[in-house]
This record gives C-alpha cells, sequence and structure tokens, in this order.
C-alpha cells in the first residue's frame, strides 16, 4: 500500500514548517519478586518533574516518546528524536520510561532529554503517565513499544492527546494490536503486519536508525576491519565477507546456541569469512567460554 507522508502528523501544529523533505515522527525482563509486587495507589509528590526550557519559544513542538524494555523499541524512539531535533532545533522531547536500571533510563542520562519514570505496576503506570502528560503538555505521542508504552498511550486517551505507535517487528505486538484502531497512524517496519491491523491507519516506512550509527558509513571498510579484526592483518579487507549475527539488547538462547553450533564450520569453509557475533550481556560469558580459541577472524560481543 501506499504510504502516507508523516508530514500530516505535525501539519498544523505550533513551531513547525512545511519543508519538501518529509520530518518522519514514526512512530529486561521482571524478576519473580517485582513480576507479584503490590500496587499501592498513593498521592505523592511527582519524583521526576519534567524540567522547563528557558530558551524552547512556548509555541515550540513538544513531543513526548514511550519506550521501554528491548533495546529495539528504545533506541527507535532515540533515533526519531534525534532525527526531530535535527530538523526542529526548538522542539522539546520528553521520554516515559521504566525506572533505573533500565535501558532507557539509562540511554535518557547519556542524552539531552528530559525523562519521566512509569512504574511496572499498571494501574499506578497510567495514574504516572497521566500526570507526566498532563505537565508536559505534548502535541503528539510516540509509542514504540515495551511495557512503558500501553499505559502512556491509555493515559494519552483518557487526556485527549494524539498519539502514533511504530512498531519494529514481523508482528505486530498485542498492545499495537490493542491500541491502533484509536492511534492515529500506525508506522510499520515491515508489509506482514499491515493484513492484521486497519490498513488506513498503517504506514510502512522501515525501522529508524540512529544518527551515531548512520556516521559509521562514512569509516573505510580498512578502518573497519582493522577496528574488529586487529590480527587480520593489512589488507584483509580484499574479498573480505563479514557475518553480522545480532542476539538482540537481552540475548536470544535460540539465536546464540545456532551460532555456536555452525560458527566454526562457516570460518573453516571460506578463508575470507570474518564472523561478528553480538551475544547479549547475559550470555557472553558462557559463549565465550564455548568458543574453540579466540579466532583471528571471530569478533565476540556482548
Amino acid at each position: 500500500m501506499a504510504a502516507t507522508s508523516p508530514r500530516l502528523l505535525v501539519r498544523g501544529l505550533p513551531g513547525t514548517q512545511t519543508t519538501t523533505t518529509p520530518v518522519c515522527i514514526p512512530i529486561p525482563a521482571q524478576s519473580r519478586r517485582a513480576r507479584f509486587r503490590r500496587c499501592h495507589l498513593s498521592r505523592s509528590r511527582d519524583p521526576n518533574p519534567v524540567p522547563e526550557d528557558p530558551q524552547a519559544p512556548p509555541d515550540s513542538l513538544r513531543v513526548a516518546f514511550a519506550c521501554g524494555g528491548a533495546g529495539g523499541h528504545v533506541y527507535s524512539a532515540f533515533a526519531l528524536a534525534d532525527e526531530l531535533h535535527a530538523s526542529l532545533p526548538h522542539s522539546r522531547s520528553l521520554f516515559l520510561g521504566g525506572p533505573a536500571p533500565s535501558l532507557e533510563s539509562s540511554t535518557a542520562a547519556a542524552s539531552s532529554y528530559a525523562f519521566a519514570t512509569v512504574p511496572p505496576c499498571l494501574p499506578r503506570a497510567l495514574l504516572a503517565a497521566a500526570l507526566h502528560l498532563h505537565r508536559f503538555r505534548p502535541h503528539v505521542l510516540v509509542a514504540t513499544g515495551g511495557p512503558p508504552s500501553l499505559p502512556s498511550c491509555l493515559a494519552a486517551l483518557l487526556l485527549g492527546l494524539p498519539f502514533v505507535i511504530q512498531d519494529q517487528d514481523a508482528g505486530p505486538a498485542p498492545a499495537t494490536r490493542l491500541l491502533a484502531p484509536v492511534a492515529q497512524r500506525v508506522f510499520l517496519a515491515f508489509n506482514a503486519p499491515v493484513r492484521l491491523l486497519p490498513k488506513r491507519k498503517c504506514a510502512v516506512y522501515g525501522n529508524p536508525v540512529r544518527m551515531s550509527i548512520r556516521n559509521y558509513l562514512r569509516v573505510s571498510k580498512a578502518a573497519a576491519m582493522a577496528r574488529f579484526f586487529p590480527r587480520a592483518g593489512p589488507g584483509c579487507e580484499e574479498g573480505a565477507e563479514v557475518v553480522l549475527f545480532l542476539a538482540g539488547t537481552l540475548g536470544s538462547p535460540e539465536i546464540n546456541v545456532a551460532v555456536l553450533n555452525m560458527y566454526y564450520e562457516m570460518l573453516t569453509t571460506k578463508k575470507n569469512r570474518y564472523l561478528i557475533w553480538q551475544t547479549g550481556p547475559e550470555d557472553f560469558c558462557e559463549m565465550e567460554s564455548l568458543v574453540r580459541g579466540h579466532h583471528r577472524r571471530l569478533f565476540l560481543t556482548p
């Protein structure tokens, strides 16, 4: 299906200008004790007040992002925020995510974006998200998946705020299927989920890529090979075949076991083949201990 320009999402909002290039605003596992933690609904002072930007114009575009859990959800949101601020420098962003220690909280701490926590308990999460959104008054909420996304979208719905969804997977998440009928737009990475969602709201744009990763495209192949395979020697980039395995932020045991069973054969059958294997932090030590020595054409990383 033909994708509709994402400029429709911000058309008519304060602080935006129509340009010839569309600005795309597409939109860890809990422990057993945390899973059964009791929810206490109490009125208390907000521990994460949204800071005001004195340099931002009063009519600047404000966008809230809800993300959490896996890296695909978190990094997609930050990639969109970076692109938004590169196009509209005076725009403001607020990230809603899980409390520390979490990937979204540490990523926000390393950036310049405001961050507010959404607790794991659904009733408290709904109240916290509604409070943050009411104070920040965003023009749109962008949900990229993870535990904080559902209560944030429900809070936006109760407050009458528009929200959009960006789903990175080949199959839509249960929360995406639940919220799609009331979302303004659903941005997808693949065509397959369109048949399971309201087609008139779907737009296929792929997954956002962070600016920091795009900057690496300027690095030469020789420099990249020297960085990942220093023992391979100079000139190894000529005719090199590099294979990348990604087990994800949390580390997929199925992917790691599959790579463990075939990596040695892949290296021995082709002398010009190089492997970069990202295991995830939890499986890294185990996979490293099971690898047969430290092959000069294998790069293992968490």
